[in-house]
Order: C-alpha cells, then sequence, then structure tokens
C-alpha cells in the first residue's frame, strides 16, 4: 500500500466488507487476489477485488464507494503498460465477465456494433467480420485487451497507420458517473473528431463530452457499453511482409522514402523493427534462420482488391525496397499471402514486447525492470528525433530498442535496467526523450497512456494552465476523486 496510513486501510476493508454485493468481494489475503495483483509494468495490493457480472452491480459498488470514500480502478485483462488498471489501494473492480457484442445493426445508413466494455477486442473483430463488415482498430493485445481499455487509452494499433485511433470510430458511449448514476454521450452528426495520436492526460481539443471520456484511462467514469462505427464490407485482402535492412539508418531510410509517398505505396501498416527488437523476434517459435547481414526489418502490410493488383503491389514493393535493401538482402524477404503466413508473421512480431516485458519482470525482484515510452513526432522531425534517441540511449549503456508504428512517427522505446540505479538512468533518458518530442510539436504518450507510472510526464507536455484545467473536468465528474487514484494525476 502506497501513501495510505494502517488506520486508513484498516477503514476501508471494514466498509468494503459491508458492500451490497459483500458475498461477491474477494478481501486482501485471499489466496484469489494475487492474479489481479499486476499488470504488465506494475505491481499494487488493492484491498479488495470485485468481479463484476454486469453494470448495474458496479453501479451499486460505485454508488457505495462513492458515499464512502473509497478509490475504485477498474481492469480486465491488465494488459496496460503504465499501471493504468493496477490498484493500490481500495476497490479493483475486474471487468472480465461483462463481454459480448450486444447487436451489429444500421444506424442512419451505416453499420455499427453495441458492445460490453469487457469484450476482447479480437472477439470482437471476429464477430464483426461474421456479418460482413470491418473493424480495424487492434492493438498488439488484441488477443487479450479489451475494448473498455481501448476507449480508456484511445488505443491503435499496426493497422493505424491506414486506419488511425480508435477515437474516429466511437459513436456512443454508455458511462456510469462515480454516484452511480448513468449517462450516454453520442458524438453530433457529422462531426469529425481528431486523427492525433494522444499527447497525454486528457484530449484538451475537446467540444463533446465523448472526446473528454476517450483516453480518460478510467479517472472520470466506467465506460459499460460501446458503439463503434464499422466500415462496410469483409476486411479488404491484403499481404504481410518483412523487409530485410542491412541497419536501423537504411531501415528509417526506407520509412521515411515510404511514408513520404515518393515510392507511391499506401501500406496499411508500417512498422519498424530495429536490431534490438530483431533480436527478440527471433526468439519467436518457428522464426527463420536469417543472415547475420539482416541488421533490422520493415513490416508492411498491403490491401489489394484482387489477385492481379496483388501481383502489381508486390513487384512495385520489390522496386521500392531494393535500392534500401540490396539484392543480396532482397532474397530474404519474408512474404505472408495466406492468413496463416499472415498469423504467423504477427505473432512473431508480438514476440518483441512479450520477451520485453518477460526480461523486464526478471529484474523486478532487484528493484529493475522494462522501462518503455510511447512518444510521437510529425513524421517531418521523425529523422531528427530518432537521431537523438539513439544518441541519449548510447549515453545510458543500457540495452535499448526501438519498433512499432514507425510510419506516424511513433516507434515504442524501451530500456531494460538490472536495477535502481540503472532504472533512474533509463528514466531520465526518456524524460529527456518525452522533452524532445513535444520541443519537435509531438506528444509524450501516444496511445499507452500515463498511468501511474508517467504522471510526472504530464508537465512535460501541458502548462500547468493546461493541467489544472484538467483537474476542473476531473472534479466535475468525480468531485470525490474516487475513479483511477494515481492515474494521470501524480
Amino acid at each position: 500500500m502506497i501513501g495510505v496510513s494502517q488506520a486508513a486501510m484498516t477503514w476501508e476493508r471494514q466498509k468494503l466488507g459491508s458492500l451490497p454485493c459483500k458475498d461477491r468481494i474477494i478481501p486482501a489475503g485471499d489466496m484469489r487476489i494475487e492474479s489481479y495483483c499486476e499488470d504488465t509494468m506494475m505491481r499494487g495490493e488493492p484491498d479488495a477485488v470485485l468481479v463484476a457480472r454486469d453494470s448495474a452491480e458496479i453501479a451499486e459498488a460505485l454508488t457505495y464507494c462513492n458515499a464512502c470514500g473509497i478509490p475504485v480502478t477498474f481492469c480486465a485483462s491488465q494488459t496496460s503498460m503504465t499501471g493504468a488498471s493496477v490498484a493500490t489501494e481500495g476497490l479493483l473492480i475486474s471487468t472480465e465477465r461483462i463481454e459480448g457484442v450486444i447487436d451489429i445493426r444500421d444506424e442512419e445508413g451505416s453499420p455499427v456494433a453495441k458492445v460490453k466494455s469487457g469484450t476482447v477486442t479480437a472477439a470482437l473483430q471476429a464477430e464483426v467480420e461474421k456479418t460482413g463488415f470491418f473493424f480495424p482498430v487492434a492493438p498488439t493485445s488484441r488477443d487479450d485487451c479489451r475494448i473498455g481499455g481501448n476507449v480508456a487509452t484511445n488505443a491503435t494499433g499496426e493497422d493505424s497507420y491506414k486506419y488511425g485511433p480508435l477515437r474516429g470510430y466511437v459513436k456512443r458511449l454508455d458511462i456510469i458517473l462515480p454516484d452511480g448514476s448513468k449517462k450516454t454521450l453520442e458524438r453530433g452528426k457529422g462531426e469529425l473528431p481528431t486523427a492525433e495520436r494522444n499527447r497525454g492526460g486528457y484530449y484538451t481539443g475537446w467540444k463533446d463530452e465523448i472526446d473528454l471520456i476517450i483516453g480518460s484511462e478510467g479517472t472520470l467514469a466506467y465506460v459499460s457499453d460501446v458503439t463503434l462505427k464499422l466500415i462496410p464490407g469483409r476486411p479488404p485482402r491484403f499481404f504481410s511482409a518483412l523487409i530485410p535492412l542491412e541497419s536501423n539508418a537504411r531501415a528509417l531510410d526506407l520509412v521515411l522514402a515510404l511514408a513520404s509517398g515518393e515510392a507511391g505505396l499506401s501500406a496499411r501498416a508500417l512498422e519498424l523493427i530495429d536490431s534490438s527488437a530483431l533480436a527478440l523476434m527471433k526468439t519467436a517459435q518457428g522464426f527463420p534462420q536469417i543472415p547475420d547481414s539482416i541488421r533490422a526489418f520493415i513490416y508492411v502490410k498491403q490491401e489489394y482488391a484482387d489477385e492481379a493488383e496483388r501481383d502489381r503491389h508486390l513487384t512495385r514493393w520489390y522496386e521500392a525496397m531494393l535500392p534500401f535493401s540490396g539484392q543480396e538482402l532482397i532474397d530474404h524477404l519474408i512474404v505472408g499471402l495466406t492468413r496463416d503466413e499472415q498469423e504467423r508473421i504477427r505473432l512473431w512480431r508480438h514476440r518483441i514486447p512479450e520477451a520485453a516485458n518477460e526480461i523486464g519482470r526478471k529484474y523486478w525482484p532487484a528493484g529493475g525492470g522494462k522501462i518503455g515510452s510511447d512518444w510521437w513526432v510529425p513524421i517531418a522531425k521523425l529523422r531528427e528525433m530518432i537521431e537523438y534517441f539513439y544518441a541519449r540511449a548510447e549515453s545510458t549503456r543500457l540495452p535499448y530498442m526501438r519498433y512499432a508504428h514507425i510510419g506516424a512517427g511513433h516507434p515504442h522505446t524501451n530500456f531494460m535496467a538490472q536495477g535502481p540505479k540503472e532504472k533512474e538512468i533509463a528514466h531520465q533518458a526518456l524524460l529527456a526523450c518525452c522533452r524532445k518530442a513535444v520541443e519537435l510539436g509531438g506528444g509524450v504518450a501516444g496511445e499507452h497512456g500515463l498511468g501511474k507510472l508517467h504522471t510526472d510526464l504530464l508537465p512535460i507536455q501541458h502548462s500547468a494552465e493546461v493541467i489544472d484545467k484538467m483537474k476542473e473536468w476531473k472534479r466535475t465528474y468525480d468531485p470525490n476523486w474516487i475513479l483511477g487514484r494515481g492515474n494521470i494525476f501524480a
């Protein structure tokens, strides 16, 4: 327990024992609570966990906790990268059982899906595809993460290079406020939400309340149901490819050439796998033997209408990458034409954060771990930012890597620290990179949010006046400050 007296802990636990749904509470000390104490990056100690059965039970718990001043944190699969789904005090409410697609229908001539917030993202996509529609937003952890968490962070994913972040697909939110009351927020007809990635904290340019809730990391309300806009027609056919490069610098050259449009190609995904990330990807099951001269990959996906267009695209991609890869390396191009091949490549890519998290957790007992960030910059500033990152990272003398959504100026960067001293060195490097990203017109947290681990990034991104305005919005929704305590604000 952090920053809470023993007397307060005892009081909260006694009060939690009087919850209306107390028969469903897992109290501190119960062995079952252990599986709810950690997310990907952080460990907490909730006083109790409620595995809610439905939204009515959540409303009941919120009403009680708000009246008693008991902090409430929401979680589901706990795939958070920032400690946002970990509780250091009070009640942790798991929404893992509140899942399912409510309906898929036509609204005003366009298809939508209404879904419970605990629904796994990949399960939603599968259900939508069965009806002949397409929902494109899927984080790397789509097989585990939930729609409610995606809303809480305005999630992106590998296909966001073409399709953008989640915000653009949210039409309606049904929310439950801290006092247990319910409210429906709906985007205005014809309203076009920003396609920009997050900058840390609440979205300051909101005009409709729905955009304040998206990306608010569970600090303003509980999102019970989400109505999402779908794309008509089945998911487009595509091929994926891993383009081999001799160096990280050459990989960046190719990315900038592709992102500028000079190659005349329009990719669905454009991601970087640098040399350190490649070392982790090589640990994936079934990853092929490749020569040591391959030091980086660019991961791309290209949509097409039919086989003839596919073949034209393959030829154009070959011509575009040849000057950067060279004839010797191009023979090791990996292409996924079938669904099985594409899924295999996706899982190889997913092995990078998975392996990084495994390494980081090994260092937890000694006070170390993985220190990650997901700053972003406008694509025109990407080369300057990447050069700055590599210079700063080299100065730490720590293991580091860079991978993911680089086509949108949004790579994910990780340092590995074996102990507290190294962790502080990595943390200072992260802060320096975030300051540089803001200086170049970007953001400190593109999709992961700030959670509890990165609250010190908020004043790097925003002025004191803007942060005070955010706190006003927080007090309006949550006057007793019970929701997501420790997320966004220190």
